[in-house]
């Protein structure tokens, strides 16, 4: 587990019921393993810039969720409670998938109709294991100090996350700077955004999900 560090909540509020009965109950859930304290609630937008300081896309709070936007504005994606779990729709709002918790703190995306899993981010020692929907591995994190090391399914490096004078950033094997935000979050969340072969929203979903537990989040 990693060190958390200056924790985040989003302060997106629930209230909404299951969207289904294949959804796992949130007590089973709880997401404890994702964070080592309680999040403490921190309001407004949350942005991430890339090297040269210019927006590159924002999740914005909303009373039921929050709305993913590009760097000038545009919607991309529409997060929204559904009890514990967090539905991803299209900016039309065409469900696309969920991410939900599961057994022994792990979280799964389903797709829009709930019938497959496509990814699950599950526990590995004092990290996590990302695997498609045919359980074959994409990547894992491991703990870097107060950051973490993110590696693809041959062992290569491919990004990182560093703590850092008040910022927490995304940085490539060589050490630029990919994302940033001032926003100071779990750096296991922050390890979510380099799931490249994951679509944005969904990586975004989950470190929504790894940032703010379930039992934090649902009514």
């Amino acid at each position: 587990m990693m060190r958390y560090v200056l924790p985040l909540c989003l302060l997106l509020a629930g209230g909404c019921s299951r969207p289904s009965s294949s959804e796992p109950p949130a007590p089973q859930t709880q997401a404890t393993s994702a964070a080592a304290e309680d999040p403490v609630p921190l309001p407004g937008k949350l942005k991430f810039k890339d090297a040269d300081d210019h927006e590159r896309f924002s999740l914005k709070p909303k009373e039921d969720g929050a709305k993913l936007v590009d760097g000038e504005d545009r919607e991309l994606a529409r997060l929204k409670w559904k009890g514990a779990s967090l539905k991803v729709s299209s900016p039309e709002d065409v469900a696309l998938g969920y991410v939900m918790g599961s057994a022994g703190g792990a979280f799964v995306v389903r797709d829009g109709a709930q019938r497959q899993v496509l990814y699950t981010l599950a526990r590995q020692g004092a990290g996590w294991k990302l695997t498609d929907a045919k359980g074959e591995l994409l990547y894992t994190v491991s703990q870097d100090g107060d950051g973490a090391r993110i590696q693809d399914a041959s062992g290569a490096e491919v990004a990182r996350v560093k703590v850092r004078e008040g910022k927490v950033s995304l940085k490539d094997p060589g050490g630029k700077t990919l994302l940033a935000t001032k926003a100071l979050l779990n750096a296991d969340a922050a390890a979510c955004l380099a799931f490249e072969k994951m679509d944005l929203s969904f990586r975004v979903a989950l470190l929504h999900q790894l940032q703010t537990p379930p039992s934090e989040s649902a009514p």
